[in-house]
């Protein structure tokens, strides 16, 4: 939820619409980033009848008392902050005219996913008269914020899509592809899952319709927050329907 802050100033009231008696700040208090990606912090100065001055800059800053510790970088004057080090949260503000966002916002560094993988196995088999395939799992792991450890990543997100059969085909008009528990989207080949705390994101694959395939090939793609494809991407599932 966004949080609107408007920080009054302590001079008088003098009717001079170009002093500035306050700084809003539109924006969620706690903002998360992904590490390499970008979040743009917008405040604006405020005259006496509420409408904002446009000559009257925004200048941000880091209040941590070691910059060379924090995890992200600030555009002083655009308000940009791009993610560099997981962690936080580190504490930034605004300010305009001697008028400072208060409370600071908090800005938490998340880590990049650096990994796709398959969980075994990579094909499953679904028993004749059974219409919804097993579950196929990928997961996302950070492996660069502490080396050696792989850390399961959660909300990132994973594109699968049916690659065999081809879409337009008759056989892909009888197959459709869904989050475990959930009905196919508008396109039935395509479905985006978020992964869970365990850094996982499964889906099966349904028979519809009277021409039904015998076996579908699925790909996965794991993506940034920016869209950048995740390496290791895309790892590949098949499924198998038994035939009565």
């Amino acid at each position: 939820m966004p949080l609107l802050v408007i920080v009054l100033g302590c001079t008088a009231i003098t009717g001079d619409f170009s002093a500035v008696v306050a700084i809003r700040y539109t924006g969620p208090s706690a903002p998360l980033v992904e590490e390499g990606d970008t979040v743009r912090l917008t405040a604006v100065a405020l005259g006496i009848d509420g409408v904002p001055i446009a000559d009257v800059p925004v200048i941000w800053r880091v209040l941590e008392v070691d910059p060379a510790a924090v995890g992200l970088t600030l555009d002083s004057l655009t308000g940009l902050v791009t993610g560099t080090t997981p962690g936080g949260p580190w504490r930034v503000q605004g300010e305009a005219d001697g008028l400072r966002t208060n409370p600071p916002i908090q800005v938490t560094v998340v880590a990049a996913p650096d990994t796709l993988v398959a969980l075994d196995p990579p094909s499953v088999s679904t028993p004749a008269g059974v219409t919804e395939s097993p579950a196929i799992t990928a997961g996302v792991y950070d492996l660069t914020t502490t080396p050696g450890e792989q850390r399961a990543l959660a909300n990132k997100r994973i594109v699968f899509r049916v690659v065999e059969p081809a879409a337009g085909s008759g056989t892909a008009a009888g197959l459709a592809i869904a989050r475990a528990g959930s009905q196919p989207g508008a396109d039935s080949l395509v479905a985006e899952v978020l992964t869970s705390v365990s850094g996982l994101a499964s889906l099966t694959a349904r028979r519809v319709g009277p021409v039904q395939p015998d076996s579908a090939i699925i790909e996965a793609v794991a993506l940034t927050a920016r869209g950048d494809t995740v390496p290791g991407s895309p790892v590949r599932f098949v499924v198998f329907f038994e035939q009565i």
